[in-house]
Formats: C-alpha cells, sequence, structure tokens
C-alpha cells in the first residue's frame, strides 16, 4: 500500500484501540471486513474505517447505543457510504488485480520449490533442475481461485447472523475444501507429465521478481 495509506491504517488501528464497548468493536470489525471486499482504494477504506470510528467513539462519549449512531441495518448502513465514493478506474483495477497475482503466484511458486527442493534431497534425480508438471500447474490454479473465492465469501457475509445457514455453509465450505484438497493431490499424482524443467537459481530469481513487482505495484497504489 501507499505511505498515505500506510499512515492512515496506523491511526485507524491506534484510534480503534479507544473504543470500549466490545458490541461495538466487534460491529466495527464487522464492517471493516465487509468493507474490504466493496470495490474502492484501500485509501479510501480507510477513511471510510476512520470516519465509522468516529462515529462510534462519538457516540460513546454521549452513551448512546451504536444502532443509535450507524443504524439497525449495518450493511445498509455500509452500502450507502460506499455507493458515495467514487470507484477506482480501470488502469487501477487491472493493476491491483497485477500486484495481487504478482504476490499469490510468487507464493504458490515458493512452495512448490520448497516441495521441489525437500523431493531432491530424498531422491536426488534432477538436481539442480526442477520439474514442473501439469498437475502442479492445475493446482495452482485451483488454489488461486478457491482463496480469492473464499476471502470475498468471508467478506461479503461479515453481517450473518443466522447460525443454522451458517453451519451448513461451514459444512459445505470445508466439503468443497476436501474435495479440492483431493482434486490438487490427484492432479499432482495422475498428472505428472513434465511441461518444464527449471533451474534453481531461475526458480529463486522468479520468485524474487515476483515478490519484486507486488511491491512496487503495492507501494504506488492506493
Amino acid at each position: 500500500m501507499s505511505k498515505r495509506t500506510r499512515q492512515l491504517l496506523n491511526e485507524n488501528n491506534a484510534l480503534e484501540k479507544r473504543i470500549q464497548n466490545p458490541e461495538n468493536k466487534e460491529a466495527l470489525t464487522n464492517m471493516v471486513v465487509y468493507i474490504r471486499a466493496a470495490n474502492i482504494s484501500p485509501y479510501d477504506q480507510e477513511k471510510v474505517r476512520r470516519d465509522i470510528t468516529g462515529m462510534i467513539l462519538d457516540g460513546e462519549h454521549r452513551g448512546a447505543h451504536i444502532k443509535e449512531v450507524i443504524g439497525e441495518d449495518y450493511r445498509l448502513f455500509c452500502d450507502a457510504v460506499i455507493a458515495e465514493i467514487p470507484k477506482p478506474t480501470g488502469r487501477a483495477r487491472v493493476l491491483s488485480f497485477c500486484r495481487d497475482l504478482f504476490l499469490l503466484t510468487g507464493m504458490l511458486l515458493a512452495l512448490w520449490l520448497f516441495f521441489q527442493c525437500i523431493q531432491q534431497l530424498i531422491k536426488p534425480s534432477t538436481w539442480p533442475y526442477a520439474t514442473l508438471t501439469a498437475g502442479n500447474l492445475i493446482s495452482g490454479l485451483l488454489i488461486l481461485a478457491l482463496s480469492t473465492a473464499l476471502v470475498q465469501a468471508i467478506c461479503k457475509n461479515a453481517f450473518r447472523t443466522d447460525t443454522g445457514p451458517k453451519k451448513k455453509e461451514a459444512f459445505l465450505f470445508f466439503l468443497l475444501l476436501f474435495f479440492a484438497m483431493l482434486l490438487c493431490m490427484g492432479a499432482n499424482v495422475f498428472l505428472s507429465h513434465p511441461i518444464a524443467s527449471i533451474h534453481l537459481l531461475l526458480a529463486v530469481g522468479s520468485i524474487a521478481l515476483l515478490f519484486i513487482l507486488y511491491k512496487i505495484l503495492d507501494t504506488k497504489l492506493d
């Protein structure tokens, strides 16, 4: 994130600690989680967070309940605030997507390289080259899609209070996660056709480059 976004984030963290009422803290946490999935920049997200935190603190000083300050429907309040904020440009959305993709891809490559190194230490065969298989590629794409969907689902359902459907959804999620793990394992076992043979130094360099690109974009984007 940019310098001004990071500064505002730190200020908000300090401001949030001044909230005394546990119910207010929980409500603020849910609202912040929900706002994280909104189609606005991180800087605007922090500005909204600062304003809501200030409203809650003012309410506490007056002895007002949070529902008297925000209203009964927290989601409706957040949607109304978000609707007033300009949406990021197409260029900003593309750069944000690339930033997140660089980070996730770098993490997956690092994990893949770690297991490749373990495998080579146990049974040296192609050292110092690591083999990228079709199963590795499919597993990586599946993990990327699942992790993105999971984050969005958590943020969008931040205000859910109905425990029955939550339990059902939790069961379905873990069932989906189980099958996803089976698919990843099956892909790695049965789709072992090599796509590329990558030198260790090239793999390390690619991971470093991805993290550098991520850091560059992260410091430029709000």
